[in-house]
């Protein structure tokens, strides 16, 4: 099968996306969210842990150590430290090269599109979406009003441009490196998956 990565403007909705394209592929996701479980499953007992262990997540969660976990769950929880911690990067990118190795995976972040750039059954996703509506969805989530909905947006794709600047020498929102960029604003969730969907087929 393959691998798919997925890079996102910020507030695109982009994990709405990666969801419904796991379902429909059978893949797991590598994601903020998968981390920050993985890390509370390190901190259970063994047998809480195997419960857990029994869904299509189960083959990634291998993957995963406590050292791995706690680097990357330091800097998720403060919010800021990407570039000023090496280890960070170090670790997401051993990460994402030992899942790559299983296939059938779906990573979100992390340059995931840089790292696997010329990896053979990798497809490479970009998910935007019109500024105005993802300043609403923030409104709504976080309570903000349009200037501090529109400033968070700026911040957060502020540090994710500078992580794939200094990482990978790469612009992040060069649609060269993606095989499809997908405007949310334009097509709907199920159209975006049948698309991609057909892009993995043609390269598993």
């Amino acid at each position: 099968m393959a691998i798919v990565t997925v890079s996102k403007e910020y507030a695109a909705e982009s994990e709405v996306f990666a969801e419904k394209l796991a379902s429909r592929l059978g893949y797991s996701i590598l994601d903020k969210e998968f981390i920050t479980e993985a890390a509370k499953q390190l901190n259970i007992s063994e047998a809480e842990a195997s419960l857990l262990r029994r869904g299509r997540e189960s083959r990634l969660l291998q993957l995963i150590d406590r050292y791995t976990a706690a680097t990357i769950q330091k800097i998720v929880d403060r919010g800021y430290g990407r570039l000023d911690d090496r280890s960070y990067y170090e670790v997401t990118r051993d990460l994402i090269l030992k899942a790559a190795e299983q296939d059938n995976v779906i990573i979100v972040g992390w340059g995931g599109q840089c790292i696997l750039a010329d990896h053979p059954k990798a497809v490479h996703i970009r998910v935007v979406k019109n500024l105005e509506e993802r300043i609403a969805i923030l409104k709504q989530k976080y309570d903000l009003d349009d200037r501090g909905a529109k400033e968070l947006i700026e911040r957060e794709e502020r540090e994710s441009a500078k992580y794939i600047e200094h990482y990978f020498k790469r612009s992040w929102d060069d649609a060269h490196l993606y095989h499809l960029v997908i405007n949310l604003s334009r097509v709907t969730f199920e159209q975006a998956v049948d698309m991609v969907v057909q892009l993995v087929n043609s390269v598993a």
